[in-house]
């Protein structure tokens, strides 16, 4: 049997690279395209210009889908105004409600993955969500976001002098990400200045940092393999197993999924 295909989901950014001059590009980062090669599938970049119509026969193509980080979600997806301001003088991370111009959000990206995500779910089609990607499966499934994290006592954004930090997740016994990761206590890398407030409908929460935040969700359907992550398991994967094992319990999700498919 083949390897499985990994739909992995692109940013879009004018970017400074060759010349002088700004140019769109788009991108993945390698961490994400290292985590599904080194675990047994074929990465392939899906471009969020396409029309929404294009999802569907997109996951009859694929054999999963990789929803990766990025810039925030639009808040109207969640019928909220936009409570940030996205500055062009902000270089760094930012501060609460005054953020780069990267973290602005791209509409059309946003509804292109949120079709592209109903579509996978329709067929069952092994679904991973990363950092935005968690995010935007939320909101995809009816919930909302905090466009700011309450301050409490985890620090989940990259500090002032951009050091990425870590903190710990509590996994539900018995739940399928308890499966999946094989712990129940880990540590999780910070960078992200959102996150879910109100969970979607179809959604379970099984992972939380100390605080309270969800870290982690699933699909409350047993057969699909879905899993959000707030966190960063890509960057962190080969630092922490439990990160390496949610890309292999994938990869595997997606090969049975073909062998049932075929």
């Amino acid at each position: 049997m083949r390897k499985p295909l990994i739909g992995i989901t692109s940013n879009v950014e004018n970017i400074t690279a060759l010349s002088n001059n700004s140019d769109e590009f788009v991108f993945v980062r390698a961490n994400y395209v290292s985590a599904i090669l080194e675990n047994g599938g074929i990465p392939l970049i899906i471009n969020s210009k396409m029309s929404q119509i294009d999802a569907e026969h997109l996951v009859e193509r694929l054999d999963g889908i990789l929803f990766i980080g990025g810039q925030d979600v639009d808040s109207n997806c969640y019928g909220e105004a936009c409570e940030i301001d996205y500055h062009h003088e902000v270089l760094d991370s930012g501060t609460p409600y005054k953020r780069p111009l990267r973290d602005k959000p791209n509409s059309e990206r946003d509804k292109f993955e949120i079709a592209l995500y109903l579509a996978a779910k329709q067929r069952k089609l092994p679904v991973v969500g990363i950092c935005r990607g968690y995010q935007l499966i939320n909101v995809a499934e009816g919930g909302n976001l905090f466009q700011e994290i309450p301050l409490q006592d985890v620090l989940h954004t990259i500090t002032v002098d951009e050091i990425i930090p870590d903190h710990e997740i509590m996994i539900n016994e018995g739940s399928h990400a308890h499966e999946v990761f094989g712990s129940t206590c880990f540590l999780t890398c910070s960078i992200h200045h959102q996150g879910i407030k109100q969970l979607g409908k179809d959604l379970v929460a099984t992972g939380f940092a100390k605080d309270g935040l969800i870290e982690v969700v699933e699909s409350n359907d047993p057969e699909h393999f879905m899993i959000g992550m707030q966190g960063h398991p890509e960057r962190s994967c080969k630092h922490y197993n439990e990160h390496n094992y949610l890309f292999q319990a994938f990869i595997q999700a997606c090969k049975e999924h073909r062998r049932k498919a075929s």
